[in-house]
C-alpha cells in the first residue's frame, strides 16, 4: 500500500460503516455527487472533460469505467494525465484599488484555517474521519464569523469520493447542492498539486458573478494535509490579517490515540477498513485488511486474489465487512493471510 489509491479506500469503507449504510448507499452517495461534478465541468471552459456522465455510470463497472481499488472505479478517482495551468493574482486592497480593478471584481480574501494527520496512514487514529480536517473546516468559519447557510459556493477536494464525504457532513452540506465550482478532479482535471488553484480561479469567476461567501477545503497526500479558506464577494468583517492559520494543537488534542502498529502478528483479529486491488484489466490483484487485534494493535493482512471467497464477500455488498472477526496467519513465503472463518476450514 504505497500510493494514494491503496489508501483512501479505508477512509471509504470505514465511513460507510460509520454512516451506517450499505454498499449499495455509499456507491449511489459517490456517484450522485460525482455526476454532479462531471456537470459542472461541462459548464466550465477550463475543465479537461465536457461530458456530463450520469449516476448509474459512474457507480457501474465496465470495461470504460474499470475497478481501480475498491469501492472505486475510474470515474471515481483523479485524472491527473492533464495538461492544464491556472494562475490568480492576491494583492492588498489599497494596491487592487490604486490600479484601478474595478470594485465588483475585487473579491475579498478572507482567514483559513490548516490541521493535518500523521504522515504515517497507518499511524492514524482511526479512519472514518478525520481531526485535522474537522478543525480546519470548522476553525475556517469560526475566525470569519460565518455559518453554514451563509455560504453559497463550495470546492470540496474530490481526488476520491471519501474526501467531500467527511467534509460534507461537517458542514452538513446537502447532497442536492454541488460540491465544487471547477469540476472536480475527475472531470475538471486534477493536475498534481495543482487543482486548488483552478478551484480559486473558478470560485473569483463566480463571485464575480453575483454570488458572495465561497469555501475552499484543500487536503493532500493520503488524506493528511487539510486546508480552509473562505472567499467573498464583499468584504468580510471578522477576517484579521496577519492572524495564524496552524490549529494543529487543537486537531492533535481532539483525536483519539493511534493503536500501535505491529509488523507480525498471528491470530483472531476485527477488521478495521479493508480494499481489494485490481490489474488494469479488472481482474482482482490482492485484497488488503487493516485489522484490530484483541489488544486493541493495528496490523495488516493480504487476502490472495485466488481466494475468490473472501474477495466476493469484501465487495459483495450482502453484509458490512467492518467489525468482522477472522485471523491473521502466516502463508509459505512469511506473508501476513486474512482467514475468514466463514470459509476457512
Amino acid at each position: 500500500m504505497t500510493a494514494p489509491v491503496d489508501i483512501y479506500p479505508l477512509y471509504e469503507n470505514a465511513g460507510r460503516s460509520a454512516y451506517g449504510q450499505s454498499l449499495a448507499e455509499g456507491q449511489r452517495e459517490s456517484a450522485e455527487i460525482w455526476s454532479r461534478f462531471s456537470e459542472v465541468a461541462d459548464r466550465n471552459e477550463g475543465a479537461w472533460i465536457h461530458r456530463p456522465v450520469s449516476i448509474d455510470t459512474v457507480e457501474t463497472p465496465t470495461a470504460d469505467n474499470r475497478p481501480i481499488a475498491f469501492p472505486y472505479t475510474k470515474l471515481m478517482v483523479a485524472n491527473s494525465s492533464v495538461n492544464q495551468g491556472a494562475g490568480f493574482i492576491v494583492s492588498s486592497l489599497a494596491e487592487a484599488r490604486r490600479r484601478g480593478v474595478p470594485e465588483d471584481r475585487i473579491v475579498y480574501v478572507g482567514n483559513g484555517a490548516a490541521a493535518h494527520e500523521s504522515e504515517d496512514p497507518l499511524g492514524r487514529d482511526r479512519y472514518d474521519r478525520s481531526s485535522g480536517m474537522e478543525v480546519s473546516i470548522r476553525r475556517t468559519l469560526a475566525l470569519n464569523d460565518i455559518t453554514v447557510p451563509d455560504i453559497d459556493l463550495v470546492e470540496l477536494y474530490s481526488c476520491f469520493p471519501c474526501v467531500p464525504k467527511m467534509a460534507r457532513r461537517i458542514l452538513d452540506w446537502p447532497i442536492e447542492r454541488p460540491a465544487t465550482v471547477f469540476g472536480g478532479l475527475s472531470f475538471g482535471g486534477g493536475p498534481i498539486g495543482n487543482y486548488m488553484s483552478h478551484a480559486v480561479v473558478s470560485m473569483v469567476q463566480r463571485l464575480r458573478g453575483g454570488q458572495r461567501v465561497g469555501l475552499l477545503l484543500a487536503d493532500g497526500g493520503f488524506a493528511t494535509h487539510n486546508h480552509t479558506i473562505i472567499l467573498a464577494g464583499e468584504p468580510i468583517g471578522a477576517a484579521r490579517l496577519p492572524r495564524t492559520f496552524d490549529y494543529q494543537e487543537e486537531a492533535d488534542a481532539n483525536r483519539g490515540t493511534a493503536p500501535i502498529v505491529i509488523e507480525s502478528y498471528s491470530g483472531s483479529a476485527t477488521i478495521e477498513s479493508y480494499t481489494v486491488l485490481y490489474e488494469r484489466d479488472g481482474s482482482v490483484k490482492h485484497g488488503v485488511i487493516v485489522a484490530r487485534t484483541a489488544d486493541g494493535r493495528r496490523t495488516l493482512a493480504k487476502v490472495p486474489g485466488e481466494d475468490e471467497a473472501t474477495i466476493a464477500y469484501l465487495i459483495g455488498g450482502v453484509s458490512e465487512p467492518v467489525g468482522k472477526s477472522g485471523d491473521v496467519v502466516a502463508d509459505d513465503d512469511g506473508n501476513q493471510v486474512w482467514k475468514d472463518r466463514s470459509f476457512s476450514a
